[in-house]
């Protein structure tokens, strides 16, 4: 009996010493892939103190790694990433894993550079979580393409602003030789027959349309600085409204009125973009409410129709430059809209229901004018 229980505890042993082996082959692997990945990993405790890095994070930052080991995350990050560097700190803190945060690494020699960030929790042997594996992939040569593109879309669109430039203009001085004749036939003939002034009426709403639809196509290629002033969203709303034809549709406007400070031409183009796309939503037909919370820093400003609704395949290309399920009209509509509330330092989120309606939320900061 004896002998047998030797037997057994000598075959454990030896079956031990296999297992040790082997993860200590293991693990010297994972080294090898730890220290030769392409990418930036780091190992950091709890604290935010570097306790190991691979070869690339070393290289890539410029430093040894004797130089990076026992130093904060937050010393090798840009100055304008540090905020961000913390927020996914804090987000790791709090949730155990942080995933694709764009920050900005800064280099010993100062030059910094874009990368993607993620982190997991590390744990000892015991289960008790003691820092992080961070992954970090160096993004320069994506953000170097992006840039090189967006330079060429730059340049291409200085070449469309020219042109447009000098189609508008020639287009300028016909339509106001036809507005204004028009206001001449109003003031000459008081005694027109409605069905004269209706006629009258359509071809001011579309003279009015085709001005903004080159107002829209050259705000978006040259686009000017906002003009801030004190305004009643009440006379912005009124302008925009004229400018637009019904039909059967009842639009619900607030009684009371705000004042805001914004660029009052380009806080029209908004409105007068959102109304006509819901008018047009809904062939005429239906209800569009625009509703106004003035809040104590933003004033939010609703325009909701009970239209069909847009497609969840379409909700992402709806502010894409171009892109339009008309047959008429630039495609740059909400581009422009998006465009002018981002320069008033605002946002614009879409929401929408199959079969009940899309409403258009804007959320705008009260700010100061620039001028009197």
């Amino acid at each position: 009996m004896s002998t047998n229980k030797n037997e057994s505890y000598e075959y454990k042993e030896e079956d031990l010493n296999i297992l040790l082996e082997r993860y200590e082959t293991m693990s010297e692997k994972y080294r090898n892939l730890y220290d030769s990945s392409p990418d930036l990993y780091r190992t950091i405790n709890i604290d935010g103190i570097i306790l190991d890095c691979n070869k690339t994070y070393a290289t890539k930052l410029g430093y040894t790694k004797e130089e990076i080991v026992g130093k904060t995350i937050f010393e090798h990050v840009a100055e304008n990433s540090q905020k961000l560097l913390q927020d996914a700190y804090n987000t790791w803190k709090t949730v155990g894993v942080v995933s694709g945060r764009e920050i900005w690494l800064r280099r010993k020699d100062q030059t910094i550079f874009p990368v993607l960030l993620s982190a997991t929790n590390l744990y000892d042997k015991n289960g008790m979580m003691i820092g992080s594996n961070t992954t970090i992939k160096d993004m320069t040569e994506i953000h170097n393409a992006k840039k090189e593109i967006e330079e060429h879309k730059l340049k291409n669109l200085n070449v469309i602003g020219d042109l447009s430039a000098r189609i508008s203009h020639d287009f300028r001085n016909p339509i106001s030789i036809i507005r204004n004749s028009l206001e001449l036939m109003k003031i000459q003939n008081q005694d027109l027959s409605e069905k004269n002034k209706d006629h009258i009426l359509m071809m001011e709403r579309a003279i009015a349309r085709i001005s903004h639809q080159l107002e829209e196509v050259l705000d978006y290629v040259l686009p000017r600085p906002l003009d801030l002033k004190t305004h009643p969203l009440s006379a912005i709303l009124e302008a925009a409204i004229s400018k637009i034809d019904f039909g059967e549709i009842v639009l619900n406007i607030p009684k009371e009125d705000h004042i805001i400070v914004c660029d009052g031409a380009k806080i029209e183009i908004v409105f007068t973009n959102l109304i006509l796309n819901a008018v047009q939503a809904m062939g005429k037909k239906g209800n569009i409410f625009v509703k106004i919370n003035d809040g104590i820093d933003f004033i939010t400003i609703e325009v909701e129709d009970s239209g069909p609704g847009i497609p969840k395949h379409l909700i992402e290309k709806m502010f894409e430059p171009l892109f339009t399920t008309r047959q008429i009209g630039t495609g740059l509509g909400l581009v422009s809209c998006k465009s002018i509330i981002e320069k008033h330092n605002g946002t614009i989120d879409i929401r929408t229901q199959i079969g009940k309606g899309t409403t258009f939320t804007i959320k705008l900061p009260k700010l100061k004018p620039t001028n009197t």
